[in-house]
């Protein structure tokens, strides 16, 4: 590679939000098995402010996509980076709204707003101020003492895509929601 293609492609890294450079993602199956390739050599980056939308059938690696660039899932080669720094677990810079809702059945729907808010120690003033604002922005606010299971799925949707906002991430990856 000489200098001019090297400047390029610092450029372009820098520029980009994320970037997914040969990622390929195994997951592990019965001891003494091959481990089973989900994704093979994905290349792709995302500026700021841009949106990228994956389409593909099911089973071919969509959802372990989103969970390794959200540091919930190794990459087995390659490399995804944020701003430059790869993605080494998650944080706070990304929210993930899953395809299962992920709700937690003992918690009202404003509790379950609050969970990540929780993890910052938000105090209880600020918890339900972004439960005022986040739960009218989904459509939702007559709801917020509900329980999980007295919702139709869409609604719970409505939640976790809720509770994603609410923690305000750069990054909001969004699996079938």
């Amino acid at each position: 590679m000489d200098s001019s293609q090297t400047n390029q492609k610092a450029w372009k890294t820098a520029m980009s939000h994320v970037r997914v450079e040969h990622v390929s993602l195994s997951y592990l199956s019965r001891p003494g098995d091959p481990p089973f390739t989900a994704v093979e050599d994905v290349d792709f980056e995302v500026g700021e402010g841009e949106f990228l939308t994956v389409v593909g059938p099911s089973g071919c690696g969509k959802s372990s996509l989103l969970l390794a660039i959200d540091g919930l899932m190794p990459v087995a080669r390659g490399q995804i980076a944020i701003r430059g720094q790869p993605v080494k677990g998650p944080g706070r810079d990304r929210a993930m709204v899953f395809q299962e809702f992920a709700l937690l059945p003992w918690r009202t729907v404003e509790e379950n707003l609050w969970f990540g808010l929780e993890l910052q120690r938000l105090p209880r003033q600020e918890l339900k101020a972004a439960a005022d604002k986040y739960l009218a922005l989904v459509g939702l606010t007559a709801f917020r003492r509900h329980y999980p299971h007295q919702l139709s799925g869409g609604m719970r949707q409505r939640i976790g895509i809720a509770r994603a906002l609410a923690v305000r991430p750069e990054i909001l990856l969004m699996d079938e929601p």
